[in-house]
């Protein structure tokens, strides 16, 4: 079986996804990132933020023409999805845009040093989504936070299921918003607030202050 990152590795298939997704980036992406912006301190005009399973960059791109002046980094598997993506942010403009390469499970940075990691439909694809929210609660800086939307599996009723699994893959339906919150709970988040309701669930998470 081919992983995610194998599958993702495929210049032509990364290419190909970029110019699907970039016709609805503004109707998908921006929505997301300035319901982010909202939750973000205006005390500080330049944090630092994770965009985690990143992709060919979009939230990264919508995110700093909202803040021109945070970090942002854009981590993912694929060498080839991070090569789009920093390619999308120099496109922008965007100086301050940083592409890594590694997973949830693994992440390429210091603990402790990042304001905020944020996520839009990659969690179902995580190897270990338990690991993946220790990680991320690793390169949190105290008091910083998670936001992460993904496919809501309690949306999917027995109606839907059969409708939707006859034209697509249900595989990113694995997870409800209190199936994640109960995990981030257990590993030590706190302030595990969000939405359950609709196609995707929407949650953010603090680490503890100390």
């Amino acid at each position: 079986m081919t992983s995610q990152q194998e599958y993702w590795q495929s210049e032509k298939r990364a290419e190909r996804y970029t110019r699907q997704l970039g016709l609805a980036s503004r109707l998908v992406y921006a929505p997301f990132a300035r319901k982010i912006v909202a939750h973000l301190s205006p005390a500080d005009p330049s944090p630092t933020i994770v965009d985690l399973g990143c992709g060919p960059g979009f939230l990264g791109v919508e995110l700093g023409r909202l803040r021109p002046h945070a970090t942002i980094i854009g981590v993912d598997p694929s060498g080839e999805m991070l090569r789009i993506a920093q390619a999308n942010a120099s496109k922008v403009g965007l100086a301050n845009y940083e592409a890594r390469q590694g997973n949830a499970q693994e992440m390429p940075l210091v603990s402790d040093s990042i304001d905020l990691v944020v996520s839009q439909s990659s969690l179902h694809e995580w190897e270990d989504p338990h690991r993946g929210l220790v990680e991320i609660c690793r390169v949190l800086r105290p008091g910083g936070r998670l936001i992460l939307q993904d496919y809501n599996l309690s949306w999917l009723s027995a109606w839907k299921r059969k409708l939707i699994g006859s034209l697509h893959s249900l595989d990113m339906f694995k997870f409800g918003f209190h199936d994640v919150a109960s995990m981030a709970r257990e590993i030590g988040f706190e302030e595990i607030q969000g939405r359950g309701k609709g196609l995707q669930y929407f949650l953010q998470a603090t680490k503890p202050r100390g």
